[in-house]
C-alpha cells in the first residue's frame, strides 16, 4: 500500500522536506532535515506533486518540478493587503511569513554558478542577509534578468551554455554590481581582462574557497550600499 507523502519548505534554508502523511504530528511542527528549524505546518495541508518556492529560500525548485504549484507573491498580495494581521499565508500550502519577507525590504541577489557546490554555499551565505535566486546557466540568468528585479549579480566566468561575459551584456540596466566569482588564477584577473570585464559591468571579484563566507557576504552588502547611494 503506498504512503502519501506531504512536501513543505523550510522558509530558513529553502530546502524542500517530505513526510509521510501519516508521520506527521499532531502539533504540525517539523524540522527541516537540512537546518534543524522547526517548520509548522498549516492545519490544512495536503500532499502535493510541486514544490513551492517560499520567498527568501536559497534555491529554486528543479525546472522539471515547476508546476502550477509555484506560487507568486504578487498573486496573493491583494489577500495580504485585506488581512489585519502583518503577516501573509500562502493559500496553497498556509505558511505565514512577514510580510516584509514577501513584499520589498531585502535586496534580491542573483548567483549564477553551474558547480553545485559553490551555487549552494553562495546562495546560503547570501540567503541569510537577502533574497536569493541561484542558476546554473546564461539562459537562466537571461530570464531572472529579464523578469524580475534584481539588486546585485554573483557570477561564475565559466557557465555550460557560454561565457559569463554574456550575463554582463544581458543586464537590464546600468548600475547592477556584479561580483565575479570564479576560480581562476588572481593574476589572471588582472590588467587587460579586468578593464574588459569591469567595462563590461563588473564591480568587483571573489576567488571560490571553502572559508569564503565572511568575504562573500562583506563583498555582497558592500556593493549594494555603494547602489544606494549612487
Amino acid at each position: 500500500m503506498s504512503t502519501q507523502e506531504v512536501e513543505f519548505p523550510c522558509p530558513a534554508c529553502g530546502t524542500v522536506n517530505s513526510i509521510a502523511e501519516a508521520k506527521v504530528p499532531e502539533s504540525g511542527e517539523i524540522r527541516c532535515g537540512q537546518c534543524g528549524e522547526t517548520v509548522a505546518l498549516h492545519q490544512g495541508s495536503r500532499p502535493v506533486s510541486g514544490t513551492h518556492q517560499i520567498p527568501g529560500s536559497s534555491l529554486p525548485p528543479s525546472p522539471s518540478r515547476i508546476t502550477d504549484t509555484l506560487i507568486r507573491v504578487e498573486e496573493y498580495a491583494e489577500q495580504a493587503a485585506a488581512e489585519s494581521s502583518e503577516e501573509i499565508s500562502c493559500p496553497q500550502c498556509g505558511h505565514r511569513f512577514p510580510l516584509e519577507e514577501g513584499q520589498g525590504g531585502a535586496s534580491t541577489v542573483l548567483v549564477v554558478e553551474d558547480t553545485d557546490f559553490f551555487l549552494h554555499l553562495a546562495t546560503e551565505v547570501l540567503g541569510r542577509r537577502f533574497r536569493t535566486i541561484g542558476v546554473r546557466t546564461v539562459a537562466e540568468a537571461r530570464q531572472v534578468l529579464a523578469t524580475s528585479p534584481v539588486h546585485l549579480v554573483v557570477l561564475d566566468l565559466t557557465l555550460p551554455d557560454a561565457e559569463g561575459t554574456e550575463v554582463l551584456r544581458a543586464l537590464p540596466r546600468p548600475g547592477i554590481p556584479v561580483l565575479i566569482y570564479t576560480s581562476r588564477d588572481e593574476t589572471s584577473l588582472l590588467g587587460p581582462e579586468w578593464q574588459a570585464l569591469s567595462s563590461l559591468g563588473a564591480s568587483d571579484v571573489i576567488h571560490k574557497g571553502i572559508n569564503i563566507e565572511d568575504a562573500l557576504l562583506r563583498k555582497a552588502e558592500e556593493l549594494l550600499a555603494r547602489q544606494s547611494v549612487v
